[in-house]
């Protein structure tokens, strides 16, 4: 071989040892050709072969190494990880993929089997599996939030040779999730406003509330510090106090008046609380606001009415007391004087009584602006209760001014009050007191003037009256009596008598009427004018006329039964008892308890009574005379109205009151009026019944202008039951 041809050959071998290996000591190019005829090209080549072998074990050795953490990482993901090849077979899996599938087996038996066994358990799962495009998707599976993902592997040439699906538990990030989802609607819907801060007190976040509270958008708080919404209505000293509760404790707590957008001041109820990380560190502040506005208005509103009338908004009894105590108090000091008006309206429940509850509201509301008109800007005008109102006139106060203030106030009263289109007419009565000549606390000035206020009813109403000590006499003979009544009624104190009427055409007694006595009562009121009245206006008249009734009833009934001949017993009935509703059903329930038919009672009403309202007197005569009930007008003639009512009222007898029988014959008027009496109510077709009949001058006179019918002290006083029956079954001949 010439040197040429080696010189060829060589560098030919070297190209090949380049190729095989990637690198030479020494490059064929780099070599002239003597350099190439001293080298030895097989030392060259087992030289580098060495290297290559050495470098080749290098790179096995990193490349198990890395294989190893690649497994080690594989094994100890959180997420589930299986490998398909092209036939769908599992061809990997790391070790949270054979607990969670394949209950901790080993891998080895694991590789090799068919993807339905593993991850085609739902339709979903197939699906994924089949695209694999990466995509997250989410399934339940196992009862368990899973979070799946597939993807495909493809070789050189581009064509899919694997599949790689990654399952991984999200059961709690979905449960947080959901919390954190739950918390924002929290935030956002809390009726409370939530403001949070940075520590540098700048606002991160409002909820709507916040917004709606302030009137500022979230724009506008964003950034901005609390203060934007600071009223200046607290002092300094009131912040210093905040910050320095909120560092010591964490958290503040208590009311703050803030300003809204508008220039509103919003009362509000605030907590602000500290916010730290794990370590401790101070991260934000959290300010949890509520609006009470409503509420400061309700306890406004509250209070006002604790001191004020519902109805007519002025001061109650709560706030005259305090006033009059303080005015007391003051006029002490000063020697001055105080004065008190207590005024009660005139016939203000006939208004209520016809017109109804609402038409007296109004009326009341009406009388309060007329009397806050009458008075000074610095006096009182407030309301007791029902139709009950009190002056209260402040200041250094005359017994002149008072006088003067309550003529005002009567003759302002006289005046019509308007109330929905109609004319009321009402009036009042006063009760004047003045400290401290009638009082020297609140107590007993109201309670004086009270007392001077029922006198003035006592003498007539439409007037005032000065208290006195003689007043208060009278009032506590009035509370006794009262007592003594009560008493009476629960023990059964009263008796009833029983006064002929006889029918002087027959010489005989033909019925009674019940006269109700109080044998053991007070020595000056035992006559039925004396308790009667207190009885009406104290209510006890309606318990004490059912006992009448019943008594009556029952001693009719035994002399029925005894054979007495009596057409009917006569019972006197309170204007009280009529207005009650069950008035009527509680007399046909005495009828039915007793037995007597309903023809044999007769009841007895003033005419006065009758005027008062005559539609409420016809309803009721009207339904018990469909029980054969009779009805008697007494003091006839005695009455101011017009006498239009008798051919409207179902009317049995005409009584002809006692000063119309008194002085007759002697009296040409009286007689005169008896006689007109006794003409009309036989054209009416009524029996007339003379009362007081004491003469036989009188009965005679009576007799002979056509009176059949007589009571009186001729005949008999009011006697006791056994009295009145042995009085009638001995048949003693009557007066004539």
């Amino acid at each position: 071989m010439t040197s040429t041809d080696a010189i060829r050959y060589i560098r030919a071998k070297l190209d090949q040892l380049l190729a095989v290996m990637g690198t030479l000591p020494l490059r064929p190019e780099e070599l002239d050709d003597a350099t190439l005829l001293e080298l030895d090209p097989i030392g060259i080549v087992a030289e580098s072969f060495a290297q290559m072998v050495a470098h080749l074990n290098e790179t096995n050795h990193r490349l198990n190494l890395a294989t190893d953490e690649i497994r080690a990482i594989f094994d100890t993901l959180g997420a589930a990880v299986v490998v398909f090849d092209h036939d769908n077979r599992i061809e990997d899996c790391n070790r949270r993929s054979l607990d969670w599938f394949f209950g901790g087996s080993e891998r080895a038996q694991i590789i090799g089997r068919l993807s339905n066994e593993v991850c085609d358990c739902t339709e979903a799962l197939a699906h994924v599996r089949e695209v694999a495009d990466g995509t997250c998707h989410v399934v339940n599976l196992h009862g368990q939030d899973v979070q799946v993902v597939a993807s495909k592997i493809f070789d050189e040439a581009g064509r899919h040779a694997k599949t790689v699906m990654l399952f991984a538990d999200i059961t709690q990030q979905m449960e947080v999730e959901r919390h954190l989802q739950l918390y924002a609607q929290v935030f956002s819907h809390v009726g409370e406003g939530i403001l949070i801060t940075d520590t540098d007190n700048r606002v991160i976040e409002v909820n709507a509330a916040v917004t709606r509270i302030t009137g500022y958008g979230r724009d506008e708080l964003i950034g901005s510090t609390p203060s934007i919404l600071k009223s200046d209505l607290h002092e300094p000293a009131f912040y210093e106090a905040l910050w320095d509760t909120l560092r010591a404790t964490g958290h503040w707590h208590g009311e703050i008046l803030d300003r809204s957008r508008d220039g509103r001041i919003l009362p509000l109820l605030q907590t602000i609380s500290e916010v730290r990380d794990a370590q401790g560190v101070l991260t934000h502040y959290i300010s949890v606001m509520t609006d009470i506005s409503s509420i400061k208005e309700t306890q406004t509103r509250l209070n006002f009415l604790a001191h004020h009338d519902v109805l007519t908004e002025l001061p109650n009894r709560l706030l005259l007391s305090d006033r009059l105590h303080h005015d007391i108090e003051r006029a002490k000091r000063d020697d001055q004087t105080v004065a008190l008006l207590f005024i009660d309206l005139d016939h203000f429940k006939n208004i209520n009584d016809s017109l109804g509850h609402q038409i007296g509201d109004l009326l009341l509301i009406e009388a309060a602006r007329r009397l806050k008109s009458l008075v000074r800007q610095v006096d009182t005008v407030a309301r007791l209760g029902g139709d009950e109102f009190v002056v209260l006139m402040e200041g250094n106060t005359s017994p002149a001014a008072a006088t003067s203030l309550a003529d005002k106030v009567v003759a302002a009263f006289k005046q019509p009050f308007v109330v929905n289109g109609l004319d009321l007419y009402v009036g009042c009565s006063i009760g004047v007191t003045l400290y401290p000549e009638d009082g020297i606390d609140a107590v007993t000035l109201l309670k004086n003037a009270d007392t001077a206020m029922y006198r003035a009813k006592d003498a007539g109403r439409d007037g005032h009256v000065r208290y006195s000590v003689e007043l208060s006499e009278v009032m506590r003979s009035k509370i006794e009596l009262d007592h003594a009544l009560r008493t009476a009624v629960r023990d059964g104190g009263f008796e009833l008598h029983y006064q002929p009427i006889v029918d002087i055409t027959r010489g005989k007694v033909v019925a009674c009427e019940a006269l109700i006595r109080w044998p053991n009562g007070p020595a000056d009121a035992r006559t039925p004018g004396s308790f009667i009245p207190v009885a009406e206006e104290t209510r006890l008249i309606v318990p004490l006329g059912e006992w009448i009734l019943r008594e009556a009833l029952t001693r009719m009934h035994e002399w029925l039964a005894d054979g007495l001949e009596l057409d009917y017993i006569s019972v006197n009935i309170s204007a009280v008892q009529l207005a009650q509703p069950d008035f009527t059903d509680r007399i046909i329930d005495l009828l039915h308890e007793s037995g007597v038919p309903g023809r044999q009672l007769q009841i007895e009403l003033t005419e006065n009574m009758l005027m008062r309202d005559i539609e409420l007197c016809s309803r009721v005569l009207t339904q018990l005379r469909e029980y054969g009930i009779r009805v008697a007008i007494d003091d006839f003639g005695t009455g101011y109205s017009s006498l239009s009512y008798l051919k409207q009222l179902p009317i049995d007898n005409l009584k002809i009151d006692r000063s119309f029988v008194l002085d007759i014959p002697g009296d040409a008027n009286d007689c005169a009026i008896a006689a007109a009496i006794i003409g009309l109510a036989k054209t009416l077709g009524l029996d007339a019944i003379a009362e007081g009949i004491e003469t036989c001058e009188q009965q005679d006179y009576l007799a002979r202008i056509g009176c059949d019918k007589v009571q009186g002290f001729l005949h008999s006083q009011a006697l006791p039951a056994a009295d009145f029956a042995a009085f009638v079954s001995a048949g003693r001949q009557t007066r004539g």
